[in-house]
């Protein structure tokens, strides 16, 4: 046999060895390749809840697995939040986070064991829902100038509610106030129901909800709603005004509900549930669901939720040192 034949009779039986160790190698697993859970940091039964179902519902039917809701509250959100912060970074669990707990927190609690932006790898920005002033029907106001006109009359006369001192619902109050150049006396509940049934009750004259909670007391009656907090009209009231509309440009605030995962996720899998979550928002079936419920579907790629974030954390900041809100 020829040198050249006996080289070749080797390459030849090195490369069959090779793509033999290859074909006996393991191959990587593609993602997902077992259940995913989803941390709900509030109980089950509120907005943050129901936008979390419709997003596992979601992804279970495009992804071919189980993706479940697992609701972790207490401590303001926090409980939640940790537990993903801590979370091995492998795309199985993920958080369904809203404003409060990932910007609002960290300027109202010194000793939160969590970085939004260090921790955190946002996915997308799922949807979204502007607060609305409500006020009792029995004041009889027509307008949000004559709610702003009696306020200057009365300083510090009228009585508003909220679901917990530095709460989105009494920042969004605290903000219009220092806004419109008025004071009124805060009264913080310990959650929105409590706040919500001392409303109708009649117990304080005002107050800050969401849409999706307030949207059905505005419907009966029982709520008079004055005006919304976003640039545009809720698709859920479109008959009532924004703040911008009626000359309060700086009034342009929305809570939203984001997906994110533990920092350090590798980024193939951010990108593919990004991918994934911004064709469900275009269809009927996951925007019809999120509409419903009161909210505006959103979407956007994971370098605009972590902007919104990042804006958000200086907002509230300012919000929260002007205000003087302190944890309940």
């Amino acid at each position: 046999m020829s040198f050249s034949r006996s080289l070749f009779a080797a390459l030849a039986a090195a490369t069959l060895a090779f793509a033999a160790l290859l074909s006996g190698a393991p191959a990587q697993a593609a993602y997902p390749d077992k259940p995913i859970r989803i941390v709900v940091p509030f109980p089950p039964g509120g907005a943050v809840d129901a936008v979390a179902r419709i997003t596992a519902q979601y992804l279970t039917q495009s992804l071919g697995a189980s993706v479940v809701v697992d609701n972790r509250p207490g401590a303001g959100g926090a409980i939640g939040v940790q537990t993903v912060a801590r979370a091995p970074a492998n795309g199985y669990e993920l958080l369904l986070g809203p404003i409060g707990p990932l910007t609002i927190n960290p300027s109202l609690y010194s000793n939160l064991t969590y970085d939004t932006e260090r921790n955190f790898a946002p996915i997308v920005l799922l949807a979204g829902a502007p607060g609305v002033l409500v006020v009792q029907p029995s004041l009889h106001l027509r307008s949000l100038p004559d709610f702003v006109a009696l306020l200057r009359e009365k300083p510090g006369e009228l009585r508003f509610g909220s679901a917990g001192s530095g709460n989105l619902t009494h920042l969004m109050a605290e903000y219009f106030l220092s806004t419109v150049g008025a004071k009124a006396i805060h009264i913080p509940y310990k959650g929105s129901a409590p706040a919500i049934t001392d409303f109708l009750g009649g117990r304080f004259e005002f107050m800050f909800d969401v849409v999706p909670t307030a949207q059905p007391y505005v419907q009966d009656g029982r709520y008079q709603a004055l005006a919304v907090t976003s640039r545009h009209r809720s698709a859920a009231m479109p008959n009532v005004p924004t703040f911008a509309e009626l000359g309060y440009q700086d009034v342009d605030i929305t809570s939203w509900w984001g997906l994110l995962a533990p920092a350090g996720t590798p980024q193939a899998i951010i990108d593919k549930l990004n991918a994934t979550l911004n064709e469900g928002l275009k269809t009927a079936a996951m925007r019809d669901s999120l509409v419903r419920l009161g909210a505006d579907p959103l979407d956007g790629t994971p370098q605009a939720f972590q902007a919104q974030i990042h804006s958000e954390l200086a907002r509230w900041k300012q919000v929260v040192e002007a205000s003087g809100a302190k944890p309940d």
